[in-house]
This record gives C-alpha cells, structure tokens and sequence, in this order.
C-alpha cells in the first residue's frame, strides 16, 4: 500500500523548511555581517592614529566605543558599574569572531580602568543589565554574556568565575533614551538585593538618569 502525502501537510513541510533556509541565511548573513565590522574596525584603527585630533596633535582613538565605570556605594557597600553601548553578541561558533570580542570587552574595560585601584571581590554577584530601545522579542538568553565575565575576572575585580566565587543575574529594561547598551554591576553577594532593588527603582522613578 503507497503513502501518498497530503498536499496540505507536503505544502506545510515545504513551508517550514523554506523559514529554515530562511533563518539560516539570516544568521550567515548576521555573521558576515558581523565579521566585515570587526575587519573594517581593525583597519581603520591601525591607520586612525596618523589623523591629527582637534588642536593638531597625532592620536590614537578607539575605534570601538569606550566603556564608562563609576563607583557606587549602595547601602554602605562598594558597587563597581560598567556601561557598553549596544547589545551583547549572539552566541556563534567561529573562533575569529570570538576573539575580536574577546578582546574588545577586555581592552575597553581596561581602557576604563586606567589609571584607578579597584578591589577585589572574594563573594562577587554580577548583575548585567541590558537596556534595549523597543519592545522587540529578545531572549536574554541568546545573549552571550561570556565575554563581560572574562574581562571582570582578566580585571581582577572577581577571585575567579567559578560558581563558588560568583552569582550572576540578568534582567532586561525597555531604554526611555532608545538606546541599546548594557550596564554591568559588581557587588558583594550580601549587597546583591540591595543593588537589585536600586536599578529597579532608578527606572521606576528616573529612568533617564
């Protein structure tokens, strides 16, 4: 006895396979996407410091946005804040793309070190905060958050990134700004409601600050 399928469910079949190449395609394309920036970035920063900045003189800019810190004292206790701009990468497997990364959350948190003393956290809690700027579906946890972890601990702000020297916590916020960023707090596991509870209430009662 022959099977022959049903046209509705062979037309269904063919239909969820065309989104398949579909989303397949996309996420190429994201990649190479991707990848051309972290190039053309890479390029114009070996040549950027030939340009004369405002009064004349040669510089050396980054060509990726920087990352700000601050200090905070929440309930008494020490706070370290980080703000990137943009949304964490996806995660990919593509050892080129993760190095760029890699590297760009490393040196910019440095970068924003310089120059400052900053203490280690025995018990750290890691809240990553990330900001978006619409309403739009997106799954925190398809946000590869590695990279921020790896430049805390390469900072020496955390003992290690075990889970017995960490707790980490994510929450996502709508940007009153539209704006999409991250903002990353270090505390102590004993501070980490406290700091919880105060993003919380800075967005509720003033966002744009």
């Amino acid at each position: 006895m022959s099977h022959i399928p049903d046209e509705n469910v062979k037309s269904s079949v063919d239909e969820m396979y065309r989104q398949y190449l579909n989303i397949e395609t996309i996420e190429e394309l994201y990649r190479q996407a991707v990848m051309m920036s972290h190039a053309l970035g890479w390029e114009l920063s070996e040549r950027r410091h030939l340009l004369p900045d405002r009064e004349g003189n040669n510089v050396d800019p980054l060509i990726y946005p920087p990352c700000h810190f601050q200090e905070l004292s929440i309930e008494g206790n020490l706070v370290y804040q980080f703000n990137y701009e943009g949304t964490l990468p996806l995660y990919m497997k593509n050892k080129p793309y993760e190095d760029k990364i890699r590297s760009y959350y490393q040196g910019a948190m440095i970068e924003a070190l310089e120059g400052r003393s900053v203490l280690k956290f025995d018990q750290a809690f890691i809240y990553v905060c990330h900001f978006f700027s619409n309403l739009q579906i997106r799954d925190l946890d398809n946000r590869n958050r590695r990279h921020l972890i790896n430049a805390i601990r390469s900072a020496q702000i955390i003992e290690d990134d075990r889970w017995e020297f960490v707790e980490i916590m994510d929450s996502g916020y709508l940007d009153p700004q539209k704006r999409n960023r991250i903002e990353l707090f270090i505390t102590s596991r004993e501070n980490a409601m406290n700091l919880v509870k105060y993003v919380r209430d800075k967005m509720r009662n003033n966002p744009e600050n």
